[in-house]
């Protein structure tokens, strides 16, 4: 039987380029997940058009022609305006595939006209685990976001310090280590299943 690699879909942020050469401001982490991640994982990492003027019918629309390219189930990592993206875009979409995970980081709660943060969060309830990595010192996105989040989702929100946005990292360890440790569980129970 063949088996598929667990597909990561990662979502940038917005705004003008900071610390690494793409234009959407994110930081070289996002750009280091399939190197770090390993070759057990397919990471799916779509260019978002107009990242200085976003707009999420746009964004949507590439991300839907990824979604069709995701096999079996997925885990989404989204950073600033990415994880508004992700939050928006599964609250009012049905996805066939099943969500292993959400992993967001310094997400806006209702700082951006379009990627408003949900009105209902029935759907995002539903997916087991949720990660929130946010640090105190962001200036671009205060803590109080992450705060606002996690009391609507519980889920599980890992706080640093002297991190900002999130900018300059080159690699995200405590990402790294998550999906690791889900797509284990989710292996594990598998071959549980079927003892």
């Amino acid at each position: 039987m063949k088996t598929f690699k667990q597909t990561v879909i990662n979502i940038h942020g917005a705004g003008p380029k900071h610390y690494r050469s793409l234009e959407d401001g994110s930081g070289d982490w996002q750009a280091q997940l399939p190197t770090h991640l390993g070759s057990d994982y397919k990471v799916l990492s779509p260019q978002m058009p107009s990242p200085k003027n976003p707009s999420f019918e746009e964004w949507k629309i590439l991300f839907e022609k990824y979604l069709l390219r995701a096999r079996g189930d997925l885990i989404f990592v989204g950073h600033s305006l990415g994880g508004s993206f992700l939050l928006k875009y599964i609250s009012e979409n049905i996805i066939p595939q099943k969500i292993l995970a959400l992993l967001l980081v310094a997400t806006p709660f209702k700082t951006i006209k379009g990627f408003e943060a949900p009105t209902d969060y029935t759907s995002l309830k539903k997916i087991q685990n949720i990660f929130l990595y946010h640090s105190m010192d962001d200036v671009e996105v205060p803590y109080a976001h992450a705060l606002m989040y996690n009391e609507l989702m519980q889920g599980n929100l890992k706080t640093y310090f002297n991190q900002g946005h999130f900018f300059k990292r080159k690699e995200f360890p405590d990402i790294i280590q998550d999906i690791h440790h889900i797509a284990s569980s989710v292996s594990q129970n598998t071959e549980n299943t079927h003892i």
